[in-house]
């Protein structure tokens, strides 16, 4: 038999924080019953409470789900395929930071901290502070996207 062409995307309500797990008991669960109609399952990192499943169809998807912790429901209608390229595709970073930049930090543990840009490395998408509200010289590797640019050099 051949398998169904159509591939639609589906959107599963599941607990917040939940999404890892419960992505791991679907897969499981294909994998043990030789459900072939399911192609992908998408724990998207910015839609907390959601998983995204692309399946032939919703009687596939409530047959996975059924009887799973912490799933609550498919939500009505078909998540957009545009919708699911923006999630899975990189997008290209461009803060424009440059050495001798004076920043904020955002998050982790120096969040709220005022720093100055000693290097940028655009491949790995890390930048190297100095510290400046430290009682000595404090030098931090950290994420890009942890820092808000507050004055150009």
């Amino acid at each position: 038999m051949e398998a169904s062409k159509v591939r639609n995307f589906y959107a599963i309500k599941v607990t917040g924080g939940q999404e890892m797990s419960v992505a791991i008991m679907l897969e499981e669960r294909i994998k043990t019953n030789g459900i072939n109609e399911v192609f992908s399952i998408i724990v998207p990192p910015a839609l907390k409470g959601y998983l995204i499943v692309e399946s032939s169809g919703p009687h596939v998807v409530k047959l996975i789900i059924s009887g799973i912790r912490h799933v609550r429901g498919i939500a009505p209608g078909l998540v957009p395929k545009t919708d699911i390229m923006n999630m899975v595709s990189k997008k290209p970073t461009g803060p424009a930071i440059k050495t001798g930049d004076m920043v904020e930090v955002v998050s982790g543990p120096f969040r709220g901290m005022q720093a100055q840009v000693m290097g940028y490395n655009a491949e790995r998408g890390e930048v190297v502070l100095n510290i400046l509200e430290s009682a000595f010289p404090l030098q931090v590797t950290i994420p890009v996207d942890q820092v808000r640019t507050v004055k150009k050099s």
